[in-house]
């Protein structure tokens, strides 16, 4: 549905600025949208501009409040790796920036799913109960029904190594999945949802318990291969974008779907996106994936030495010297981001154990001054100097710029 435009000006004091066509600094653009002459006026207002090298999307307010997606704190209930949830959510945006300019496109929580309906898709499919379920069904066909009555069925229970078994054959590979809506403005003054852009999350681990006659559990987990995980996380994403494309207002919206890999419970880094495609206006199936090369390692790490050694050896030094400086037990722990093998960003964490401000002060000045060398000058590089007491100090290097200190008072 296109929407009727007008555009109201307010003057606010604004800590972080920005700018847009027709707009001048230190204001936010107010959208008030009208869909009928029977419905009530729905106030949007565009965030101001956050200068960052991250040139992050700017969002679109409801009444002046953040719009927030009936599914929200799904993905925590359903992502098992907690340290993958902000990779998920972050890296969608960045997906989006290959088809939606940050300067022209206006980002909003996704609101095509209510929470229940996203809970349905992520479940078992079930001839009987569950029939939008895009995991795999546990029971053979029609062989393990032996009564049906009024819809509902029954099923021959399982031996427990026969379930175990089919569990293990079949295990639950889409984990999650999450959306985000673009908004722009058109010559002729409308507003439209200029696209969606959809996030899939696999599971590369299938965990899952099973009871026993003695009501005890026995957890399992269960690797799944990257040829059956890209193999059904495609046909999984087909299947979603024929969903969205026959809702409602969405048959002509151009549609990108990104798979993410999981990594497993517990681990030390997040999973990522390895594959994307784009419908344009109208298509509803997909001809070609295009592969996305990104991987995360953790510093130190037998990993790390084997497939990046030059860099590996700069961190041991790093760390090396920041202990023998400090004089104390400080951790020292890193995270490389990188595409296509090459290191496109650097998280470093120093974990402190006791202090005192002056040595803060110090430590950070004398980490300030060691990672403009540390990695190649195109890499930001970010770290984190915290202790017992929480957050003491983040440097943030980017590159041709110098570098930004904040100390925590």
């Amino acid at each position: 549905m296109k929407l009727k435009l007008s555009l109201v000006f307010v003057s606010l004091l604004l800590v972080f600025t920005g700018c847009i066509p027709s707009l001048e600094r230190g204001e936010e653009e107010i959208i008030i949208v009208e869909e009928t002459e029977e419905t009530e006026e729905q106030q949007f207002i565009l965030t101001p501009t956050i200068d960052t090298p991250e040139n992050f999307y700017r969002n679109v307010l409801k009444d002046g409040s953040y719009y927030r997606s009936d599914t929200r704190g799904n993905v925590r209930h359903w992502m098992s790796n907690r340290i993958d949830i902000n990779q998920f959510e972050l890296g969608l945006m960045e997906i989006a920036t290959t088809r939606f300019n940050q300067d022209q496109f206006y980002f909003r929580e996704g609101d095509t799913l209510s929470a229940q309906r996203t809970m349905s898709w992520l479940r078992r499919y079930d001839r009987f109960s569950n029939t939008e379920g895009l995991n795999p069904e546990l029971n053979n066909d029609d062989d393990d029904v032996v009564e049906i009555t009024q819809g509902r069925k029954k099923f021959a229970e399982l031996a427990y190594d026969e379930l175990l078994e089919r569990m293990r054959e079949r295990p639950q590979v889409f984990a999650h999945m999450i959306e985000h809506q673009y908004f722009h403005v058109t010559d002729e003054e409308r507003v439209e949802l200029g696209g969606i852009v959809i996030g899939v999350a696999l599971n590369s681990v299938y965990s899952f318990r099973l009871e026993d006659e003695q009501g005890r559990y026995t957890f399992y987990e269960q690797p799944i291969s990257d040829e059956v995980l890209e193999t059904q996380g495609r046909e999984i994403a087909q299947e979603i974008a024929l969903r969205f494309r026959n809702r409602e207002g969405l048959e002509e919206v151009p549609i990108t779907l990104a798979l993410y890999r999981e990594e497993r419970r517990g681990a030390i880094v997040p999973g990522s996106f390895f594959a994307m495609t784009h419908l344009d206006e109208g298509e509803s199936t997909i001809q070609n994936w295009e592969a996305i090369n990104e991987a995360f390692h953790f510093f130190p790490s037998s990993q790390a030495r084997r497939e990046f050694p030059n860099e590996s050896n700069n961190f041991n030094q790093f760390k090396t010297e920041v202990i023998e400086f400090f004089g104390r037990n400080i951790g020292v722990v890193g995270k490389g981001r990188y595409k296509n093998g090459d290191l496109e960003e650097m998280t470093i964490e120093l974990n402190l154990q006791s202090h005192g401000k002056p040595e803060i002060i110090a430590l950070t000045q004398y980490v300030r001054g060691k990672i403009g060398n540390l990695f190649s000058t195109q890499t930001p590089t970010y770290v984190y100097i915290n202790s017992i007491n929480g957050p003491e100090s983040i440097i943030i290097h980017n590159p041709g710029q110098e570098p930004y200190i904040h100390i925590y008072k």
